[in-house]
């Protein structure tokens, strides 16, 4: 039973005459529909029913921390882009203009002096007037760039050898991008694990509102025939208390159930980004079917998401460590230059020049050995590391493994109980209805049915939470449907 429904409905009441026959006979008929039908006209629930899949696309597709793990993988794919640029050259175009406060002039008044002493010397019988008259034609000065003027150039570089920089930065960025899948697979089983233990926990909860209406339920019979003896004689006053006791306890119980279901519901709600409330639609499981521990270790060391995030540090550290011996390295390059605009060229300004040219660090205050110590340890600690990791996840998949195996035991003991506690049930209210039985013994027994039956539905539960915790530690959550599948429902199981 949902628990959005109540366990009772209130009592008949009845309408005004004014209002409509057809409303009355409703009312009459079932107690309480037409206030049901009048809260859903003015404050209308939707419930969406989900089939697990369906719940799981539904979560992959509108959850906002899967979504930004997608974004994240984006990212590292244009990084990884924009990184196989570097091996390319670099064309760039620049354009100024610039106003000097005076024009930039070579004065040559020394010049004609000079001018006069070399043809005295290459013409040595030419008249001192002539001489003088070729040298006074000289200029005095010489503009070499106008007060205002226009530069454009053209310039390309391209490094041909860098002692490995652009290839580390290369192989930096695709284990980034790879470090970024496998950290979005495993956001992936984190919260596949998590909807699963949400899924199923609303699951379990309406089914625990269930048995606790039939409990209420069977208490309130309970006290109306312990009612009906105490009037004959049958039983004492104590009995009648005792049941009615018993009554309010499994009401008590029962609205906390509701609560419990409703808190459930509104997680789910969240996890998988919806609106309406939510009916889970799959029903508990339990499969007997389940591969040994070595199967799900051999697993976890090849696909478990932790491993695979570490061994893709290990490739990161090591491109780290390249980069950093690479400043021991030179670096050559080409370069080339071309004027755009060459109006304002000025004397000593090139049209176009081109070469090569190349760049080493003789000294740099010793940052370079400390670099490379520093690039090492890291490489060191991670390796480190991804050997624990490695005996970490062996050890937590055998934990998890051998609590699924747990909860495979729990739902064979319980079934036994389950039959024993129904029988001892029926016995014991028919000993009562015939004066033979307290009502303790009732209530006993009825709580102890009750008890079987949750923690039935709780082991299923926990086999279900402990299969996806394997899987996850596995890295093979998509296994998780065909065990589902292939296994006995809830309703199934004796």
């Amino acid at each position: 039973m949902p628990p959005f429904f109540t366990c009772e409905p209130p009592p008949p009441r009845r309408l005004p005459a004014a209002e409509s026959r057809k409303t009355r006979v409703l009312v009459l008929y079932h107690p309480g529909l037409l206030t049901l039908l009048g809260l859903f006209l003015l404050f209308p629930v939707h419930t969406l029913a989900l089939e697990f899949d369906q719940a799981l696309s539904r979560m992959m597709a509108e959850n906002q921390r899967i979504a930004a793990s997608r974004s994240a993988m984006e990212q590292r794919e244009a990084e990884e882009k924009a990184a196989r640029g570097l091996y390319y050259p670099k064309v760039q175009v620049s354009a100024s203009w610039t106003h000097m406060d005076a024009p930039l002039e070579v004065e040559l008044g020394a010049l004609g002096a000079m001018t006069g002493q070399l043809i005295h010397t290459l013409h040595p019988g030419l008249p001192p007037q002539q001489i003088a008259a070729i040298a006074g034609q000289m200029p005095q000065s010489h503009r070499l760039q106008d007060q205002n003027f226009i530069k454009s150039d053209l310039t390309l570089s391209w490094p041909v050898y860098t002692g490995g920089k652009i290839t580390a930065a290369n192989r930096a960025a695709e284990v980034r991008r790879r470090l970024s899948i496998h950290e979005s697979e495993g956001l992936t089983d984190q919260m596949f694990s998590e909807l699963v233990r949400l899924y199923f926990g609303v699951r379990l909860a309406d089914a625990v509102v269930k048995v606790r209406c039939e409990v209420h339920e069977g208490m309130k019979q309970h006290l109306h025939q312990a009612m009906r003896l105490e009037e004959t004689g049958m039983i004492a006053l104590a009995e009648r208390l005792h049941a009615q006791v018993a009554a309010e306890e499994a009401d008590r119980e029962y609205k906390k159930a509701v609560r419990d279901a409703e808190i459930a519901r509104t997680a789910l709600k969240t996890l998988i980004a919806c609106e309406d409330k939510v009916q889970p639609l799959s029903p508990l499981f339990f499969n007997r079917n389940i591969p040994d521990l070595d199967h799900f270790t051999e697993k976890a060391r090849s696909q478990n998401a932790i491993l695979r995030q570490l061994h893709q540090q290990q490739d990161l550290a090591a491109a780290g460590l390249q980069m950093e011996k690479s400043a021991y390295r030179p670096e050559i390059f080409l370069f080339g230059t071309r004027a755009l605009a060459q109006d304002d060229l000025t004397a000593l300004d090139p049209q176009w020049a081109a070469g090569v040219g190349a760049r080493f660090t003789l000294f740099d205050g010793f940052a370079r050995p400390g670099k490379v110590a520093a690039a090492d340890a890291l490489s060191r600690q991670v390796r480190q590391l991804h050997a624990q990791a490695i005996r970490d996840v062996e050890t937590l998949v055998e934990s998890r493994y051998q609590s699924l195996m747990q909860a495979i035991e729990q739902i064979d003991a319980l079934a036994a109980s389950r039959t024993f506690a129904r029988e001892y049930l029926r016995v014991r209210t028919r000993a009562f209805e015939e004066g033979f039985a307290t009502s303790l013994d009732v209530v006993d027994a009825e709580m102890a049915l009750s008890r079987v039956q949750i923690a039935h539905l709780q082991a299923l539960f926990a086999f279900d939470l402990a299969l996806a915790k394997l899987l996850e530690a596995a890295g093979d959550t998509q296994a998780f449907e065909q065990y589902r599948k292939q296994a006995e429902k809830e309703a199934e199981i004796p």
